[in-house]
């Protein structure tokens, strides 16, 4: 098989934690083919969509995780799977590579279906599924926010379009409200407002699901001294098994991650409330496979086969 993986550039890449790392290093180790392309190498001539390719060679090493091997422009009908694995944040420039990705014929197994990206917010997802989420309020009105953080003296406020525990500020009643203003670039910006869940002090929990079945989960723990559990801002991944309610919210996901094509996603649970859905690039990947000792990289590209 042939995968072409659309992606942030590869010299970017951390070997020892990267998940499209471990997926592509799966795909050669299982004798497929595996290409990089940059999103700003997509085009259409005509109807057809190509892209520039560099073929790569996929190295246990962290100072050079691939070697290229070749490079050329190649009409994408002809491989097998396309992965959009971008980093957020989902701004024009992600939504204009969906549009592009859209004329792939349904030959080329997408993963995840642009649609399927383009449709479902990671931060809104989640409320298709109000009963498993915390009390949540969206809005751009600072004053309606302040409001809503009355019902629960303290909340937690986050963009609309953020990733990576980026942007994300907690607001208690009576405080200064600045960071509301700043959060809402003064009332032009939604945020989505949650009230604020204590279990967060012992971490969220990721659970990544393929073809909507939970492969298992990771606990990601705050470092010393701040409050966001995200790898990217510092914190710890741990060993984690899921609940019976946890089981039960991948359960009632099922059926439309399905539906919408996403083949490989990622939830965020905190204290078994449902917080977000990543369908973009999910990553914890690696750490998952450790905690577990399987090889769940390869139980995906199996999938895919």
């Amino acid at each position: 098989m042939k995968h072409v993986f659309v992606m942030d550039p590869i010299g970017s890449v951390k070997s020892w934690k990267d998940t499209t790392y471990c997926l592509m290093k799966a795909c050669r180790e299982r004798g497929h083919q595996v290409a990089y392309t940059d999103p700003g190498w997509l085009g259409l001539k005509h109807d057809q969509p190509y892209a520039r390719v560099q073929w790569l060679e996929v190295n246990d090493s962290r100072e050079q995780p691939f070697t290229i091997t070749g490079d050329e422009s190649i009409t994408l009908g002809e491989v097998d799977v396309v992965w959009l694995r971008t980093d957020p944040p989902f701004d024009r420039r992600y939504f204009y590579t969906t549009l592009l990705l859209d004329f792939i014929p349904d030959s080329v197994r997408i993963v995840n279906r642009p649609q399927g990206v383009r449709d479902w917010n990671e931060k809104l997802a989640a409320l298709a599924f109000p009963e498993f989420t915390p009390q949540t309020l969206v809005s751009n009105d600072v004053e309606e926010i302040a409001g809503f953080a009355n019902r629960f003296d303290r909340i937690t406020v986050k963009p609309v379009d953020g990733h990576g525990g980026k942007g994300i500020v907690f607001y208690s009643t009576g405080e200064d409200p600045s960071p509301l203003h700043t959060v809402t670039h003064y009332g032009s910006h939604w945020v989505v407002a949650q009230e604020y869940l204590p279990s967060a002090k012992h971490g969220d929990k990721r659970i990544l699901l393929l073809e909507g079945e939970p492969l298992g989960a990771i606990l990601r723990v705050h470092a010393e001294g701040a409050e966001l559990n995200n790898l990217d801002q510092g914190g710890t991944a741990n060993p984690a098994e899921l609940t019976p309610r946890e089981i039960e919210i991948c359960s009632a996901f099922k059926p439309e991650l399905v539906r919408r094509g996403i083949f490989f996603a990622g939830i965020d649970v905190i204290g078994e409330m449902l917080i977000e859905v990543n369908v973009t690039s999910p990553t914890g990947l690696q750490e998952m496979s450790r905690f577990s000792g399987e090889s769940l990289h390869h139980r995906i590209i199996e999938a895919l086969e």
